[in-house]
């Protein structure tokens, strides 16, 4: 038996809501497990709900889909709480709104013109992928989306509360390094690796690679 994929929705429509709990809950591993129509709500109860993948719609009732996602990772950090990969859905596609989703925490856009299957994809995927970044393709989407802002409160700050071992290893990923290749260049193990990224992201209060990836890009930027 497969494991049971639990969900989240944040979304102010609640005919949205309903369609989308009657198509996930209609799959043998996926169960919708939580859902709210407004931010402040999202805010208070997500990061206490077991949830894998969340999914929030860019039009929240009371904040942007965007800024609740900004405002959320760091509340599942400070709850010890892992978090969740979160999905952001849009009424359209464009680059600039994929970037901005990634680099606010988010690991896929769906649109709302998207059939089912593409949101089902998202949520497995979301679930099921291991945080292996491609570079190649993110530096493109970066040089493809113009005019977003990458900047993470504090980041410098919060860089310079990592260890030795953290810092070398995040300077062999901001090199384009993955798992093994860090883990050969500064002879650890790769478990060792996988630790001290993850307690980068959450001494940064970030969700993702790809989210640490742009805000590393946007230091770069500003001591370039």
């Amino acid at each position: 038996m497969n494991e049971i994929i639990r969900i989240g929705l944040v979304d102010a429509d609640a005919d949205i809501r309903f369609g989308r709990r009657m198509l996930i809950d209609s799959q043998e591993d996926c169960r919708v497990v939580f859902e709210v129509e407004n931010g402040s709500e999202a805010l208070e109860r997500a990061p206490q709900a077991l949830i894998d993948v969340l999914v929030v719609d860019h039009r929240v009732r009371g904040i942007d889909g965007l800024q609740l996602v900004e405002k959320l990772i760091p509340q599942y950090h400070s709850s010890e709480t892992e978090v969740p990969a979160i999905i952001l859905t849009g009424p359209y596609f464009s680059y600039e709104l994929l970037l901005a989703a990634i680099a606010a925490g988010a690991t896929d856009l769906v649109t709302l013109d998207s059939d089912s299957g593409e949101l089902l994809k998202a949520i497995r995927t979301a679930r099921a992928k291991e945080d292996v970044l491609d570079f190649d393709s993110l530096k493109a989407l970066m040089t493809r989306a113009k005019g977003i802002d990458f900047d993470v409160p504090d980041i410098l700050v919060k860089l310079g509360t990592l260890d030795q071992k953290e810092t070398q290893v995040l300077e062999a990923f901001r090199e384009g390094l993955d798992d093994d290749e860090i883990s050969r260049t500064i002879d650890i193990p790769k478990y060792r690796v996988r630790q001290a990224m993850k307690s980068i992201l959450s001494k940064c209060s970030l969700a993702t690679r790809a989210q640490l990836f742009l805000a590393i890009s946007a230091t770069d930027g500003k001591n370039g």
